[in-house]
């Protein structure tokens, strides 16, 4: 069973250059590091990784306050990714960057991620100007998302607007913002109304997990939370998916497992970000093997991947063959 890291990133040329031009000159607390293949092959070689999953981003996504520059940036990665993945077909997949807050954008470049470049889904940052993912504006996007049995990782980036905390966003913001996430697809009903898509909340889920009972008490309390829920809330927090980058401590695989079961967790590193908690000295760190044994160490690591990335294992089963 191949290991398949669903949760890590490039930084290709046009991206780091729009970061660069925003002003921005570190991301995610550590300092732009020039990606390249070679490098992480590497690192994913020595760590016993087959695949990555790449996805883009940094504290916005693709955007910065200007829709037609989202729209450019957001062609322009993806293209590079597929490249990518054309020169490196088992080693390599892509979730390709969608340009909201632009709806139309969005559904067009959505179309040219399945129908032109064949790349094995999509990432959705947490909220880009405010707006959250399962808010009704980019109803279109879901529907889009749906008919396409689309599997979408969620990404939190930096929050809009947050109190002057005393340290960097990424410790802290970034898990709650993944819960907001979850919240409002749950009480905006984008959960029951688009049952096909493979949501995956990053960072074992955020808070997801840990607050599932007292987020299930709000509907036995307010009775209008009662009218927008249709399942029990244990349900829904079954109903998606947990990678478990920078979240594979034994409190936190426990915790998932006991909420939502192995079927529901992927493999996940966040590298290149998350380069400095990989000690190179202590190899078998981030095997969960050690925590799960081996049956259900290996559905975290890649059987339950294939299952929602069915380009990947269609392109791992051809290269087998």
């Amino acid at each position: 069973m191949p290991k398949i890291d669903v949760h890590t990133h490039f930084l290709p040329e046009p991206y780091v250059q729009a970061l660069v031009r925003h002003g921005i000159n570190w991301t995610g607390g550590v300092d732009l590091t020039p990606w390249t293949p070679e490098a992480h092959l590497q690192f994913m070689d020595e760590w016993g990784i087959d695949t990555g999953v790449l996805s883009c981003l940094a504290e916005t996504g693709v955007y910065f306050g200007d829709q037609h520059e989202a729209s450019e940036l957001a062609r322009d990665v993806n293209d590079i990714g597929a490249d990518v993945v054309r020169r490196h077909p088992r080693r390599f997949g892509v979730f390709g960057a969608v340009p909201l807050p632009g709806v139309d954008a969005a559904l067009a470049e959505i179309d040219h991620i399945y129908d032109d470049l064949d790349l094995d889904g999509v990432y959705l940052v947490s909220q880009v100007d405010g707006t959250y993912v399962g808010d009704p504006r980019w109803e279109p996007v879901y529907e889009a998302l749906d008919e396409r049995a689309a599997t979408v990782l969620l990404h939190p980036v930096e929050p809009k607007e947050t109190p002057d905390l005393p340290w960097q966003h990424w410790i802290g913001e970034y898990v709650f913002d993944t819960t907001r996430v979850f919240m409002t697809l749950v009480f905006n009903g984008v959960l029951d109304r688009y049952p096909n898509v493979n949501w995956i909340l990053s960072h074992g889920g955020g808070a997801v997990p840990y607050l599932g009972h007292r987020i299930a008490a709000a509907p036995r309390v307010v009775a209008a939370y009662r009218e927008l829920v249709r399942r029990p809330i244990r349900e829904y927090l079954r109903s998606v998916y947990y990678d478990v980058a920078v979240a594979d401590s034994a409190v936190q695989v426990n915790t998932m497992v006991d909420a939502v079961g192995t079927d529901r967790m992927l493999f996940g590193t966040d590298w290149l970000y998350s380069d400095g908690l990989f000690d190179r000295d202590q190899a078998g760190e981030h095997d969960l093997t050690r925590l799960l044994g081996a049956n259900l160490g290996a559905r975290v690591a890649g059987a339950n991947a294939l299952r929602i990335l069915p380009r990947l294992a269609e392109r791992l089963a051809d290269d087998a063959g």
